[in-house]
This record gives structure tokens, sequence and C-alpha cells, in this order.
């Protein structure tokens, strides 16, 4: 009696064909839903980082202008009070276009560098996300709301808008 069941255990080893073609299939259903999710989280972290920085860019200008009382300050300025950063300093025009509104930074955050442009009363600083997303903010102290005040600037694609 052993032996007939010993005989055909022997006979059942391994997988059918079916069998691991259904498991194939049902990871390769897992792998198409889940590898957009992580791409668009990857997307999400980059984005982050850049406005991150924006942020960080903006708290070192503020506090150079509580030293100075001027937003017209140099990168060497800037860099003694925030190092990490690369600064890249526009000459002519606002890195931040609230007009448009838009984002004119070239400066990427992948490397931690700004671009930042400053005034008597009014700065604006802008990074380009390693996604290729841009983000600003652009403040000015001395007008009135709805042209004074800050305004945070992103760049998606090729739509812009305001707000983060």
């Amino acid at each position: 009696m052993f032996s007939k069941i010993h005989k055909r255990m022997k006979g059942e080893k391994g997988f059918t064909l079916i069998e691991l073609l259904v498991v194939i299939i049902i990871i390769a259903i897992l792998a198409a839903i889940a590898i957009p999710t992580f791409l668009g989280q990857r997307q999400k972290a980059q984005d982050a980082a850049a406005k991150s920085l924006v942020r960080n860019a903006m708290t070192a200008i503020e506090s150079a202008y509580v030293d100075g009382r001027t937003y017209a300050v140099t990168a060497a300025d800037l860099g003694a009070i925030e190092p990490s950063i690369a600064w890249a300093a526009m000459s002519a025009a606002h890195v931040v276009d609230t007009a448009t509104p838009g984002v004119s930074a070239t400066a990427t955050a992948s490397t931690n560098a700004v671009n930042y442009f400053g005034e008597a009363s009014k700065f604006s600083v802008g990074s380009v996300s390693a996604s290729g997303n841009k983000f600003g903010v652009y403040t000015d102290k001395a007008s009135a709301a709805p042209t004074g005040g800050t305004v945070f600037v992103k760049v998606i694609g090729t739509a812009a808008s305001l707000g983060w």
C-alpha cells in the first residue's frame, strides 16, 4: 500500500505550464500597476526638494534684509548666510513673473541652485526641480494687494499657476 502512494507522489513533482503562466500573468499585472505609481512618487519627491530649496532661499534673503534693510544683496552675502545653496543672480529681470504668471528660473534644485533677484523692497527666487517643473516665490513689501505681498508660482510642464 505504501509503495503505491510512494510511486504516485514521485510522479507529481513540479508545476504545470498553466500554473506557471498564471503566476507570471499575476506578477505582470501587479508590476503594471506599481511601476507608474512609483514613478509618480519620484516626481513628487523631486518637486518637494525644489520647493524646500526655494523656501530655504527665501528665508536666507529675509535674513539678509534684517541686516541691511534691503533685498538688493549679492550672491556672496547670501552665500555667507546659507552656504548650502548655490546662488545665481538674475540681472535685470525678476525670476518670478506674477503678471503672466511664470517662473524664468534656470538653476536646478538637484545641484542646490536657485536664481534670485532683489531690489530695495522686493525679491524673487526660483528653481527647477529634477523633474523639470519650476517653482518660485515673489515678495513685494512696498505694494498693497493684489500686486504686493508674497506670491508662490509654479510651472508644471507648460501650465503656469499661482500657489503651490
